[in-house]
């Protein structure tokens, strides 16, 4: 039923700019690199399941966080964190809030990412809870968890996206103070910086993203080195670290093109076919 109304909200979400909108583009969505992403995310019982899976082994993990105070999620957690009271850390997008719906517009229409677009998206407030996620994070808050939002969402869009969150009833999000957005004013290009403010105060129990980078940074990483990360810490994924399915985009993405932004639809998608293992 979650996955159906999921899917009611982004139709309707979509079709309110693109009832007059009838290009090439729109209608030949199959020539769209998305297409099978999107309608995977947004229509699957799979990807209702996975999040639900995610968020839901996360309440045992969070009762042994909780019991063992020498436990931390964090790699940049310092010295003698035992006192300090619990926290989890999340990033936002396609990790509590889905925005399928944006991009689910942008296959419809032909179109690509923009900042202009994305901050239009923003401001409407109208991403929709990733399943499960309000609801653990709602239980963990009543336990004495501080819930910290770390996102790559630059600081202008901090407040829209509280108020996107308030309304779905996620926890502390009365105001910005567990907002942690990207600000390089302030040296948070990055997360891991981020993430190190908040192990000052904090004992970071659990941490949840749909990105390698919301774990652990490291700086332009080959597809082997990153291989190399996760197994490195293979041990945290499932007890300290959760990761959420996201087929649309990520740093999955931009290791295969070595993180050229520059690279041409057509380049992309020869490096996207060279990369493929035919086990031949």
């Amino acid at each position: 039923m979650i996955a159906l109304r999921r899917l009611a909200v982004a139709l309707a979400v979509v079709a309110a700019p693109l009832a007059c909108k009838h290009t090439p583009a729109a209608t030949d969505g199959a020539t769209n690199d998305m297409l099978f992403a999107v309608a995977w995310l947004q229509t699957s019982a799979e990807y209702e399941a996975s999040a639900l899976q995610a968020y839901g082994a996360a309440g045992p993990a969070l009762e042994r966080a909780l019991a063992d105070t020498a436990w931390t999620a964090a790699v940049e957690q310092q010295g003698d964190f035992s006192a300090l009271p619990p926290a989890i850390i999340v990033d936002v997008d396609e990790t509590v809030l889905d925005n399928s719906a944006y991009q689910a517009r942008l296959v419809a229409s032909g179109g690509e990412f923009a900042p202009d677009t994305w901050n239009a998206w923003i401001e409407e407030r109208k991403a929709t809870g990733v399943p499960g996620a309000a609801a653990f994070l709602s239980a963990a808050a009543a336990k004495g968890v501080r819930v910290f939002y770390v996102s790559n969402r630059d600081v202008p869009q901090a407040e829209p996206t509280r108020d996107n969150l308030a309304r779905l009833g996620f926890p502390d999000t009365a105001n910005l103070d567990t907002f942690y957005f990207r600000d390089p004013a302030r040296g948070w290009k990055e997360k891991s910086p981020r993430r190190a403010e908040v192990a000052k105060k904090h004992r970071v129990v659990l941490m949840f993203g749909d990105n390698l980078f919301d774990f652990v940074d490291k700086d332009h990483p080959t597809l082997v080195e990153r291989a190399a990360l996760v197994r490195d810490h293979a041990a945290w994924w499932g007890t300290r670290w959760f990761v959420l399915p996201n087929p649309m985009y990520g740093s999955w993405d931009d290791a295969l093109f070595n993180y050229d932004r520059t690279k041409t639809k057509a380049q992309k998608q020869e490096l996207r076919l060279q990369s493929l293992d035919p086990a031949e």
